[in-house]
């Protein structure tokens, strides 16, 4: 791949100039907190306004709910599956592959590379909202997209947390530890979800041979 080249055949994740998007970087670390925290804080307020304002039945409320994490779960699929592990020889989709998420495949116990930075995700984010806004309308969309906004949230703690800390808090998640571990160590084309394996048993991807 195109970049700066770090010991191990790592390379560091840039796009279009010469030296890091240290600026974006900086504080990786950090980044899945800052993640939960905003998205979080304004899926929660989506959920306020649907049932203070539309004055939404709690049932209605509910399962727009569930229907937008249930979306989530699906999406989330999807975009690691055809965006985040889409490259080709083009120099310039290889270092978007690597900044999106080339580089955490390289070094997947980093931190800094497990959760993609808001300046990334809102815009993409919005472009959601408008899809939903279009497909649901106004009195709708705030429960949805509050589920679907949530299913964000445990996704990007999930994938954190799975890379953190080598075993699960709890022994039901073992299932999600093994499966993520499987895609980067084993399968890195097969077995997409991380919040669910759901969507590789029904495409396909679920095996590892």
């Amino acid at each position: 791949m195109a970049g700066k080249p770090r010991k191990d055949g790592f390379t560091y994740p840039q796009v279009f100039f010469k030296q890091p998007w240290e600026w974006l970087s900086r504080y990786r670390d950090i980044n899945t907190y800052v993640v939960m925290a905003f998205y979080g804080g304004i899926s929660v307020g989506m959920l306020v306004y649907a049932a203070l304002w539309q004055r939404l039945h709690w049932g209605v409320i509910g399962g727009l709910f569930v229907g937008g994490l249930l979306t989530w779960t699906l999406v989330e699929y999807l975009l690691h599956r055809f965006v985040l592990h889409y490259v080709e020889e083009n120099p310039i989709i290889q270092r978007w592959h690597n900044f999106m998420h080339g580089a955490h495949h390289d070094v997947p116990r980093d931190l800094r590379f497990v959760t993609a930075s808001p300046f990334i995700t809102f815009p993409i984010a919005v472009l959601f909202w408008l899809l939903f806004w279009a497909i649901w309308g106004w009195t709708w969309v705030w429960s949805f997209y509050a589920g679907f906004g949530i299913g964000y949230v445990l996704y990007e703690y999930t994938h954190y947390a799975i890379h953190r800390y080598p075993h699960p808090p709890v022994s039901f998640l073992r299932g999600l530890w093994q499966n993520h571990n499987l895609h980067h160590f084993k399968a890195p084309e097969k077995r997409f979800g991380v919040t669910t394996t759901l969507w590789d048993r029904i495409f396909g991807t679920y095996a590892v041979n």
